[in-house]
C-alpha cells in the first residue's frame, strides 16, 4: 500500500476513534446528572437508609400511581360521574398524605440516627437537589423515562 493511503486510513480510524470515545465521555457526564440522589450523598448510613427506604416505599408509591391512573381513566370517560370522580380524588389525596406521612416518617427517623453535622450535609444536599431545576426536567430528559402510567 501506498504511504498516503496508510495516513488517510489512520486518520479515518483516529476520527472514528475519538467520536466513539468522546461519545462515550458525553454521555456519562450526561448521565450523572441523573443518579437518584442516594447515590449522590457520600454518608453511608444514610444512603443505606434511603436505599431501604425506597425499597419500602415502592408499594405505596404504586398505590398512589395506580389511583392517579384510575382518576385520569375516570376523567377521560364520555359520560362524567362528578360524585364518582370526587371518591376517586378523595382516594388520591388519601394515598398522597399515606405516602408522605410515610416519607416525613422515615427523614425523621433517619434524623435520629445521624450527628448534627451528617444531618446538615445529607439534608442540605437533599433541599438542594429538590431545588434544582434537573430536578424537574430529568423525567423529559433521562433516556429512560419513568412510566407512570401503564399504556393501553
Amino acid at each position: 500500500m501506498k504511504n498516503r493511503t496508510i495516513k488517510i486510513l489512520l486518520f479515518v480510524s483516529l476520527a472514528f476513534n475519538i467520536a466513539f470515545l468522546g461519545g462515550g465521555v458525553f454521555r456519562f457526564m450526561q448521565m450523572r446528572k441523573f443518579h437518584p440522589i442516594h447515590k449522590r450523598i457520600k454518608n453511608e448510613k444514610a444512603r443505606n437508609f434511603m436505599q431501604q427506604r425506597k425499597e419500602m416505599g415502592g408499594p405505596l408509591l404504586r398505590e398512589f400511581h395506580q389511583a392517579k391512573d384510575d382518576f385520569m381513566k375516570a376523567l377521560a370517560q364520555e359520560n362524567i360521574n362528578e360524585e364518582m370522580l370526587l371518591v376517586k380524588v378523595d382516594s388520591l389525596i388519601a394515598k398522597q398524605i399515606a405516602m408522605e406521612r410515610e416519607i416525613s416518617k422515615s427523614m425523621i427517623e433517619l434524623r435520629r440516627q445521624l450527628s448534627p453535622e451528617e444531618a446538615k450535609d445529607v439534608f442540605g444536599k437533599l433541599r438542594k437537589w429538590m431545588q434544582s431545576p434537573e430536578h424537574f426536567e430529568r423525567k423529559d430528559k433521562h433516556p429512560e423515562p419513568h412510566r407512570r402510567f401503564k399504556r393501553d
